[in-house]
C-alpha cells in the first residue's frame, strides 16, 4: 500500500480529521498526540499530549511510545518501540476495547527509504570464527525404583505406600519464588520511583526557570537529577511535590522529554517544548525621531506575535526574521536625547531593555562655553559620539576642528578660524562618528576687529576631516608647525604645549625682550628661545616623516633631517615674530628656501605695522585667502 504519497506519510484513520496526512522528514522526529504542540496533533481523551515519537534516521522509521499511560500498539501488538513497515497501523487503546479512538497508519513509498547500513564486515567475520555452542545433552530417563517392602510381619489391611512428586512440587516451589521476587520488584519499581506529572509552564527558552510537579522527589536537591532528553541538569531548589530547575541550552528548539532520577529509579516522562532564545543585542540606528524606521538585532525574533514597545509605548513591526526586527519608531515624551527603552516581547518571553535616543545620532546637544575665539578649547556634549578622538570629525562652516579628546557623550575640540571677517559668525556645526552625520547646529565663534593684533599660536587641525595621529600648530593667519603623535603624547598634546610656551615667548617680546627662535641640539633636536636651554617643540623622526607627504604640498621624495626640520621651524616662528611685531623685515625663511620667503614679504605687505598701533585686527582678518594658502604652502614646503 502506497497511497499517492513519493515520501514517507502518516495517516489519520478516524475520528474527525480522518484522512488527514503528514509528510515525514528524513533524519528528524514527529511527536504524535492530542496536545497543541504535537506535530501531527490527534484529539481525543485516551491519547496522551505527545503520546509516540516517530523517526526516520539511517535505521529506517521507527516509533517509541513516550511513557503513555494506557500504552501503544502496532497492528495489534502492544509495543513501547518498533521499527515500522509500508501499511502498519498505530493504535492509542488495547485492542477491542473501545471503539471511535482514532489510530495512525504509516505509507512508505517504495524506494522512498534507504536500506539500513550493512553490518560491520569485522564482526560478521568474528562470528563466523567462533566455534558453535554445544547443543544441551538431555538426560536419561530415571530407572525404575523397586517398591520397598514394610519391614516386620504383613499386617492386616495395610494400605499401599504414597509416593510424592518431588520435581513438581520443586518446580512449583520455585516458580513461586520467582513470581514472589518479581512482584516484589515490580511493587518497589512503581511504589518508590520517582512520578513525574506536569512541567510549569510546558515551554520556554534556555536560561529560564521551570517547575516540575510530582511525587516521591528525593528530599535533598542534589539527589535528584533532571534530564531534558540527553541533558542532565540539576535541581537548585527541592519542596514537598516540586522540583525547581533551569532550563538548559540543547542544539535545536522544540518537543524535548524531561523526566527525573532519584536512587531508587527514574520517572516516567513528559513532553517540553524547548522555544528558541529571545534576545535583543543592538540598535541601528541607535538614535532615531518618530516615524524613523530603527533595526533591533537579536535572536529569536521572526516568531509571529512579536511586538515591540519604545518608552513603553507600541511600535509598528515592518518586517521581521530571526535575527532581527525592523520597526517604527512611536511618538514619545522627551526631550532632544532622552534615553526610551526599546523591549521584543513574545508570550511568556522578553528581551533586556536597550535604550534608544530620541534624536538621530550623532547628537548635538549642548555646548561649553556658550561661544569662543579662534584656539580656544570647546566641550560638545550630546550623545552617539565615537568613543576616541579620530573617530569623530567636527567642522565649523566646514573648516575641521582638531579633537583632543572624545567619549560617547562627550567632545574637546579646538575651535577653528571663522572662515567669515566679522566680528561674531554663527558657524555650522557637524559632527561625524560611526558613518553618520549629525543634523546642524549654530555654533557662536569670535574674532576681534578693532584694536592691535596679538600673535598666538594654538592647536588645529591637519588636513580637510582631522587626519588621524597629526595636528598643526597655527596662528589665526595660517598652519606654522605639523606634528605627529609621539610615545604617549598625543598630537594635540605636544601642540598645545609648543603653544603655551610659545605665546609666552611672545609676550616677553612685545615686552621689549631681545627674543629670536633658534635650532637646539641639547638635550633633544628642536626648536627653543636662543640662548635658553628649554625646547619648546621637539623634532621626532615621525615629524620628520609627515613632511616628506605633508597634506596640500607636493610629495618631497625623503623626509627632510631632524636638525633641518628643526632650523626651518626656527626660520617661520622668527618672520611671524616680524612681522607681528614690527621688528623689520623678514629674511629667515627667504635665507633657507627664496620662494618661501616671498610669502613672508606679502605678509609684511599686507599687515603693515603703524608705530604706537602695531599690526590692525581687522588687517589679519581681512588677509586675502590666496596669501594664507601661500603661507601655509611655505611653513609645509621644507628645502
Amino acid at each position: 500500500m502506497n497511497d499517492a504519497a513519493t515520501v514517507p506519510t502518516l495517516i489519520v484513520e478516524g475520528g474527525p480529521i480522518d484522512g488527514a496526512k503528514m509528510e515525514l522528514s528524513e533524519g528528524t522526529s514527529t511527536i504524535v498526540g492530542s496536545g497543541r504542540l504535537a506535530h501531527l496533533r490527534v484529539d481525543h481523551p485516551d491519547i496522551e499530549l505527545a503520546h509516540v515519537k516517530v523517526t526516520w534516521d539511517v535505521y529506517g522509521i521507527s516509533m517509541i511510545d513516550n511513557g503513555s499511560r494506557h500504552g501503544t500498539w502496532v497492528n495489534g501488538e502492544p509495543v513501547e518501540t518498533a521499527a515500522l513497515l509500508d501499511g502498519d497501523v498505530i493504535t492509542f487503546v488495547a485492542p477491542g476495547s473501545k471503539v471511535g479512538v482514532p489510530g495512525v497508519r504509516i505509507v512508505i513509498p517504495e524506494g522512498s527509504v534507504a536500506a539500513p547500513p550493512p553490518p560491520d564486515p569485522e564482526a560478521a567475520a568474528a562470528a563466523e570464527a567462533a566455534p558453535p555452542a554445544e547443543a544441551p545433552v538431555e538426560a536419561p530417563p530415571p530407572a525404575p525404583v523397586a517398591p520397598r517392602k514394610a519391614p516386620g510381619r504383613a499386617r492386616r489391611g495395610r494400605r499401599p505406600g504414597i509416593r510424592l512428586p518431588l520435581r513438581g512440587i520443586a518446580i512449583t516451589v520455585v516458580g513461586l519464588a520467582l513470581v514472589g521476587a518479581g512482584g516484589w520488584f515490580a511493587f518497589r519499581y512503581y511504589t518508590t520511583r520517582p512520578e513525574l506529572t506536569s512541567v510549569e509552564p510546558g515551554q520556554s527558552p534556555p536560561g529560564l526557570g521551570v517547575t516540575l510537579n510530582g511525587q516521591r522527589f528525593h528530599p535533598d536537591a542534589p539527589r535528584n537529577t533532571v534530564w531534558f532528553g540527553d541533558r542532565s541538569v540539576p535541581v537548585s531548589s527541592v519542596s514537598e511535590g516540586t522540583l525547581r530547575v533551569t532550563v538548559p541550552a540543547l542544539p535545536s528548539p522544540g518537543p524535548v522529554p524531561v523526566s527525573v532520577e532519584t536512587p531508587r529509579g527514574r520517572s516516567n516522562t513528559i513532553s517540553f517544548v524547548l522555544l528558541p532564545p529571545l534576545a535583543a543585542t543592538g540598535l541601528d540606528p541607535p538614535g532615531a525621531l518618530p516615524g524613523d524606521e530603527v533595526v533591533l538585532r537579536g535572536k529569536g525574533l521572526g516568531d509571529e506575535g512579536l511586538t515591540i514597545t519604545v518608552g513603553g509605548r507600541p511600535a509598528t513591526v515592518v518586517s521581521a526574521e530571526d535575527g532581527s526586527v525592523r520597526f517604527e519608531m512611536p511618538k514619545v515624551e522627551g526631550e532632544p536625547g532622552s534615553l526610551h527603552p526599546v523591549m521584543a516581547m513574545l508570550p511568556g518571553r522578553t528581551t533586556a531593555p536597550l535604550d534608544l535616543v530620541l534624536g538621530r545620532l550623532p547628537l548635538v546637544a549642548a555646548f561649553e562655553p556658550s561661544h569662543a575665539a579662534a584656539g580656544e578649547i570647546l566641550r560638545i556634549r550630546g550623545r552617539g559620539f565615537a568613543p576616541t578622538p579620530e573617530g569623530n570629525v567636527v567642522t565649523f562652516d566646514g573648516v575641521p576642528a582638531l579633537v583632543a579628546r572624545a567619549s560617547t557623550e562627550e567632545l574637546t575640540v579646538f575651535t577653528p578660524t571663522p572662515v567669515r571677517p566679522q566680528a561674531r559668525t554663527l558657524a555650522r556645526v557637524l559632527v561625524s562618528a560611526g558613518g553618520r552625520t549629525s543634523d546642524p547646529v549654530s555654533y557662536p565663534l569670535l574674532r576681534l576687529l578693532s584694536g592691535s593684533y596679538v600673535l598666538r599660536f594654538f592647536p588645529a587641525a591637519s588636513g580637510e576631516g582631522g587626519a588621524p595621529g597629526r595636528a598643526f600648530l597655527a596662528s589665526e593667519i595660517a598652519p606654522v608647525i605639523l606634528l605627529t603623535k609621539s610615545g604617549e603624547a598625543t598630537a594635540a598634546g605636544r601642540a598645545l604645549r609648543a603653544s603655551r610656551l610659545l605665546n609666552a615667548a611672545v609676550d616677553q617680546a612685545r615686552g621689549g625682550e631681545d627674543v629670536t627662535f633658534a635650532a637646539l641640539q641639547q638635550p633633544a633636536i628642536g626648536v627653543g628661545v636662543a640662548g635658553g636651554a628649554e625646547i619648546i617643540v621637539q623634532v621626532t623622526p615621525q615629524d620628520a616623516a609627515a613632511y616628506a607627504a605633508a597634506p596640500g604640498v607636493p610629495p618631497r621624495g625623503a623626509p627632510p633631517a631632524p636638525l633641518a626640520l628643526a632650523s626651518y621651524w626656527a626660520a617661520v616662528l622668527n618672520d611671524y615674530l616680524v612681522v607681528c611685531t614690527g621688528r623689520g623685515r623678514p629674511s629667515h625663511v627667504a635665507a633657507l628656501s627664496p620662494e618661501s620667503g616671498r610669502a613672508f614679504d606679502q605678509l609684511r605687505s599686507a599687515l603693515p605695522w603703524q608705530y604706537n598701533r602695531g599690526v590692525a585686527n581687522e588687517r589679519v582678518a581681512r588677509a586675502p585667502d590666496r596669501l594664507r594658502q601661500r603661507l601655509r604652502e611655505a611653513a609645509l614646503r621644507v628645502p
